[in-house]
């Protein structure tokens, strides 16, 4: 009678215990995912500088430069910077 009852059978258990057991670590997994996106996201705006703001007179000046050669040297990217007050970073 043992056998033909299905709560008693220790197959019929196991599944059930093996689910519930299942979604807990997919639930802990998820949370830790999402900690982590959240970590990268966090990183990567502390890395970043405050933004440029350029003026029209700079924006003049880096125009007229560009168009007269559109991959300027080192050299002139160094006046570049001298003369707009930019850092070389933004010129480049």
């Amino acid at each position: 009678t043992t056998g033909s009852d299905p709560s008693l059978s220790p197959d019929s258990q196991d599944p059930c215990q093996d689910d519930a057991k299942d979604s807990e670590s997919a639930n802990v997994s998820d949370k830790e995912v999402g900690s982590n996106e959240n970590d990268d996201q966090n990183l990567g705006a502390k890395r970043r500088g405050p933004r440029t703001t350029i003026k029209a007179k700079q924006l003049e000046t880096l125009k007229a430069a560009f168009a007269a050669t559109p991959k300027p040297t080192r050299h002139i990217r160094e006046q570049l910077a001298q003369e707009t007050g930019l850092n070389m970073r933004v010129i480049q």
